[in-house]
């Protein structure tokens, strides 16, 4: 008998204890999340701390194209970096870049004759006499080599894009000659791909091979080359006389005739 009362203390008592605990979690249910975390963080795997500090304390190895070379910073010797380098910079994304804008020209030397066209272009055109200079000096080299007639393709590049190296046509024509690097894409792979049409050098080249072809393929006439270069059609003979025109008044600039800026 006596034995029965002390079990049946014993479950009031547990019970009582049960019934504060449920209490105790009810009011305070933060203090019993600290007091569990504290047991799982006690049987966590001390393992894999150093593991988690290691990737955190590694710095990812940067990721350069090549025409952010010149912005990024110099990449440390080989010798000097940790063999993980190679892996992260091979799997880290690259980020795209737009082409880089072209070197600028170097000056060059002008005659008279092409400093004074140049100054002519610069006050009729609102462009650079000074990047003028370099334009027309590399036209007259590519006119001789081509067998053009004199300050034709100075002409072309004043009647297509007024000088200006980022212009664009509707029909997708680019560049100081307007040439579409669509179609003539093999001819800017010795130059760098079709995004050197905003070089205004390489543009130059590129048309003036263009002109020259077309000069061939008319059995030497040069309007019928313009007639061809422009594409034909009811407009073409407007633009060959547009052409003509600013090449008479740029050859009587060249032989130090005073000419009008219209």
């Amino acid at each position: 008998m006596g034995a029965l009362r002390s079990v049946l203390t014993l479950v009031r008592v547990l019970g009582i204890l049960a019934v504060a605990i449920v209490v105790y979690a009810f009011v305070y249910p933060e203090r019993l999340g600290q007091w569990l975390g504290r047991g799982q963080a006690v049987s966590q795997p001390a393992a894999q701390v150093p593991v988690q500090e290691t990737a955190t304390a590694q710095p990812a190895a940067p990721v350069a194209s090549a025409s952010t070379v010149a912005t990024a910073p110099a990449p440390a010797p080989a010798s000097a970096a940790p063999a993980s380098a190679t892996a992260a910079s091979a799997q880290a994304p690259v980020a795209a870049v737009a082409p880089a804008a072209p070197a600028a020209p170097k000056p060059v030397k002008a005659s008279k004759s092409q400093a004074a066209m140049a100054q002519w272009l610069g006050a009729k055109y609102r462009v650079s006499p000074a990047m003028l200079e370099i334009l027309i000096v590399e036209a007259d080299k590519l006119s001789k080599t081509y067998k053009l007639s004199p300050n034709l393709l100075i002409a072309v590049m004043a009647i297509e894009s007024n000088f200006h190296p980022y212009i664009q046509s509707e029909a997708g024509a680019q560049g100081l000659m307007q040439v579409m690097p669509v179609i003539h894409a093999k001819r800017y792979e010795k130059f760098g791909g079709k995004s050197s049409f905003i070089d205004p050098i390489v543009s130059l080249k590129v048309g003036a091979e263009i002109l020259r072809d077309c000069v061939k393929l008319k059995g030497g006439s040069e309007d019928e080359a313009l007639r061809f270069y422009f594409g034909g059609g009811a407009s073409s003979g407007a633009y060959i006389d547009k052409v003509r025109a600013e090449q008479r008044r740029l050859n009587g600039v060249s032989a130090g005739r005073r000419v009008p800026v219209d």
